[in-house]
């Protein structure tokens, strides 16, 4: 529709002259929301599906020219035949997030906090939720964590690195034919460490943070040993997880 001009003049003699520029509300709205794209201030959102390539960071990639098979040919994180199974297993199960975590019931499971941080670097920001924190029995402080947003800010920025990531270690794995991003990110101050690896998806319109994390002191004889066995413990967990949808 064209701009309509209309012409308004009172008084014979005084001539005076009215402008009046009326523009279709259509138009208005068109540039309104124009606009508004322009000054998005998140990136697009990429989401994960079984069995789609969503392009590799790393290693763990299909390989040029290789068949893509479920989970877009990536390798999987988990071992296959090692989650916890039978009646020391124990299971937790979130419908709305339709996810799925069969875990060693030698675990304790540790009370979540509602406005706690739902992933390792959320810095308490609470735009999302902790679903189930694990943690290993003994002197290793060693925990499994799951947490979940639907935001649009943890959407768009799911698979970002925080800072002091090491780069080096990101590449692309599954979890239950899903392709997750996995990094590491390990901070060593003097005796006492922290390690932690990482794997975040945006799947079913929820970005996912799945966080193994060891952290203590010492890094010998039966301190390492204790170490490596948690780690695989955590392993246990990861291997557990699955989606409902």
């Amino acid at each position: 529709m064209r701009n309509l001009t209309v012409l308004l003049t009172t008084g014979a003699l005084t001539g005076t002259l009215f402008l009046a520029g009326c523009q279709p509300p259509d138009e208005d709205k068109a540039k309104q929301e124009a606009k508004s794209e322009e000054t998005v201030p998140h990136p697009p959102i990429e989401t994960s599906a079984r069995g789609e390539d969503s392009g590799a960071d790393g290693p763990g990639g299909p390989a040029d020219g290789s068949e893509e098979q479920a989970g877009g040919g990536y390798e999987s994180a988990q071992e296959e035949g090692q989650a916890a199974s039978g009646d020391s297993a124990a299971t937790y199960t979130n419908e709305a997030f339709r996810v799925q975590v069969d875990y060693p019931g030698s675990l304790e499971k540790v009370s979540v906090e509602q406005d706690g941080a739902w992933h390792a670097f959320a810095g308490g920001q609470g735009d999302g939720r902790q679903l189930l924190v694990l943690k290993v029995p003994g002197e290793v402080d060693a925990r499994f964590q799951l947490g979940a947003s639907r935001s649009t800010q943890a959407l768009s920025h799911c698979k970002d690195l925080p800072e002091g990531a090491d780069r080096e270690s990101k590449q692309t794995l599954t979890i239950d034919e899903v392709p997750f991003a996995r990094f590491d990110t390990n901070q060593v101050s003097g005796d006492t460490y922290k390690t932690v690896r990482s794997y975040r998806a945006t799947y079913t319109e929820s970005c996912y943070a799945i966080d193994l994390i060891a952290s203590g002191s010492g890094g010998q004889g039966q301190a390492a040993d204790r170490q490596t066995q948690a780690l695989e413990t955590l392993q246990t967990v990861l291997d557990g997880v699955r989606f409902t949808e």
